[in-house]
């Protein structure tokens, strides 16, 4: 047990699933935040989830489309699991999209990030000093290869 007052000792992130992912290339519509969530789903989860993959044209279009997506493909939960999915909202509008991972009791989330131009491990708690806001958790309403839309 550590000393009372010593910080705690930081949680071994590169033993963890998501190490493998953190530092891949941003690449619009092939590795972007959706693209990467939907790839995690199946290649860690074994879930084939398929979102459309038509986007709106600007911010406040994606940002509608995702909202009504979100019914139709999760649920909110209020005790994520690895693999659920972490909404956020960017300049108000809800616009990103993540994978929570808990890490040594500490949540955070592995995400695709356009300006960072790779995939980045943040911790929840520290979204907003990468302008990001946590929309909420969601459960993915296919646990297995059984989501069949394509679009």
């Amino acid at each position: 047990m550590a000393p009372v007052g010593a910080p705690l000792a930081a949680p071994d992130t590169a033993a963890h699933w998501s190490a493998r992912y953190v530092g891949e290339a941003y690449v619009e519509g092939a590795n972007d935040c959706a693209a990467f969530a939907v790839r995690v789903q199946y290649q860690v989860f074994g879930r084939d989830i398929r979102l459309p993959m038509a986007r709106g044209l600007g911010a406040r279009d994606w940002s509608r489309q995702i909202d009504a997506l979100t019914e139709e493909y999760a649920v909110p939960t209020e005790t994520p699991v690895d693999g659920d999915a972490v909404l956020m909202r960017c300049r108000g509008r809800l616009s990103h999209i993540g994978i929570y991972c808990e890490i040594g009791d500490v949540a955070y989330v592995l995400h695709a990030m356009k300006n960072a131009g790779q995939v980045c491990l943040h911790r929840l708690r520290d979204l907003d000093k990468q302008g990001l806001w946590l929309e909420g958790c969601y459960r993915w309403k296919s646990n297995d290869k059984t989501n069949e839309r394509s679009e």
